[in-house]
């Protein structure tokens, strides 16, 4: 006969499994993308068996119907193009099943999922910040820490080696510390900043953190989650009133570190980061080309013609036009003229990849056509325009040429009514809010720097970057809906 202790333990075992499998996520982005495969299966698969079982009702909303059409929509019209004769069509012959765009984007629904899962199973309360947070503080706690080895060593903690600018720590090839740290660590400022009530202990120690953190992703080399990272610290000094002295002293500290370590730092007789960020920050400043473009008087040149509407040339100076001579660039441009010719519905999931192989080819075959006259006007031969990558590098240009107008609208349509109600949150609650923070300040943020458009990305379907997006905005639909949960939000703060 069973006692009641181990009945009671059995009862709430699917609670604690699906306890552990999100509060473990942190750890899973670490070891890579197959591990958060599957524990993002897992966890879906465990959750909707305890919510069956326990009776649990799922809410639908307005936010929840927008996702739901969007995936759909995006199915349909990948599946319509890439069945459609034509190059995508002849691409799938040679692709297997787990590359099958078709299917991928059907699979693309378990994100879908997940944040009805998670707003459920917050809503329940059967899940949790305050671990989560914690989960993430240690996360990034090693994370930094297996940098600063790799940076004084040259080696981290798992035989990884340094590569000039480049320290990924546990990461090993693949550059993605940075973006980690960008992703994880406000969670981890905020459970401190919760936490430890002793005032003197908690500023010094939350000073300490923040700024081996912002040295971490400057080490990591990833200089995009730098820029974003330090806006997101921005935000909160704007936002969070009793944030606003810490976080002001941990950027005054840190930018210290970063002209020190830009100016004297060399490793194998290069100062790398001097090269890195002063390339990176003249390719960014906004203020010179404001001024380039105030102070230059473009005119043109009447003797030049154009060629191809691919190939107008004009008096305008190279330094002008912002990131013209960065690779993004280029990828960016091709995006741009992929969406042009199907505007309204994109070519589909993955479609990047393949189609710009396609207007690659037609573009050599025009670069050849005219390479003797251009010789004869500008002296030299035309740089090719066309460049091909596995994706666009920026979310919207990604979503305009592959889901096209009617896709990226709907997402757009999301964001806003998301971005929009998570203002006003914090708008609401800010005048309540003494010493204690409302944890959902993060993840706000968090998705403000995840939808700014104005930055490089990665795809917004891999798996990796995708899932943590999509569990923060679940995060985000629970705290913010206005239903009676919105008081664990505020218990937990005071």
């Amino acid at each position: 006969m069973l006692k009641p202790k181990t009945i009671e333990n059995q009862k709430f075992s699917g609670s604690k499994l699906v306890g552990v499998l999100f509060y473990t996520f942190p750890l899973w982005f670490i070891i890579g993308n197959l591990a958060v495969s599957i524990n993002t299966l897992l966890f879906i698969a465990v959750s909707l068996f305890l919510i069956k079982k326990k009776q649990l009702t799922f809410r639908f909303n307005n936010l929840n119907w927008l996702l739901i059409i969007f995936f759909l929509y995006f199915f349909i019209s990948t599946t319509i193009q890439f069945l459609s004769p034509g190059i995508l069509n002849n691409r799938l012959e040679n692709l297997s099943l787990e590359n099958n765009p078709i299917f991928k984007s059907f699979v693309l629904l378990r994100f879908l999922v997940l944040v009805i899962v998670i707003d459920t199973l917050y809503f329940n309360k059967i899940i949790n910040l305050e671990k989560f947070f914690l989960s993430s503080l240690i996360c990034t706690s090693f994370v930094c820490s297996d940098i600063f080895l790799q940076y004084v060593t040259g080696f981290d903690l798992f035989g990884y080696k340094r590569q000039g600018t480049w320290n990924a720590g546990p990461f090993g090839n693949e550059w993605i510390a940075g973006s980690y740290l960008k992703n994880f660590s406000f969670f981890s400022f905020f459970y401190i900043f919760k936490t430890f009530k002793n005032k003197n202990f908690n500023t010094s120690l939350l000073i300490t953190m923040i700024t081996l953190h912002l040295t971490a992703i400057l080490l990591s080399g990833n200089k995009m989650p730098l820029l974003l990272f330090l806006f997101g610290c921005v935000l909160i000094i704007l936002l969070i009133k009793n944030f606003r002295f810490v976080m002001s002293m941990s950027l005054l500290i840190f930018v210290s570190i970063f002209f020190l370590l830009v100016n004297y730092d060399s490793y194998e007789n290069t100062n790398y980061y001097k090269t890195s960020y002063k390339r990176f920050l003249s390719e960014i400043n906004i203020m010179k080309l404001i001024e380039i473009n105030k102070d230059t008087s473009i005119k043109k040149d009447s003797t030049k013609t154009v060629l191809n509407e691919n190939y107008k040339d004009s008096s305008i100076p190279k330094k002008i036009i912002l990131l013209r001579h960065s690779e993004h660039n280029r990828v960016f441009q091709t995006a741009i003229r992929m969406w042009k010719k199907r505007p309204f519905t994109g070519f589909g999931l993955k479609s990047f990849r393949f189609k710009c192989w396609d207007m690659l080819e037609k573009d050599n075959r025009t670069v050849d056509a005219l390479s003797i006259i251009e010789r004869k006007i500008k002296k030299k031969k035309k740089s090719q325009y066309i460049v091909c990558a596995n994706h666009p590098h920026n979310y919207y240009l990604e979503l305009l040429s592959e889901a096209g107008i009617i896709g990226t609208s709907l997402l757009l349509i999301f964001f806003l009514i998301l971005l929009k109600n998570s203002f006003h949150y914090l708008k609401k609650y800010k005048q309540q809010i003494n010493y204690d923070i409302n944890f959902l300040a993060p993840v706000i943020i968090l998705f403000f720097l995840e939808i700014w458009p104005l930055k490089s990305t990665g795809s917004f379907f891999t798996t990796w970057g995708a899932t943590f997006f999509w569990i923060n905005v679940g995060l985000l639909i629970t705290g913010i809906s206005k239903n009676p949960f919105n008081s664990r939000f505020e218990s937990f703060v005071k």
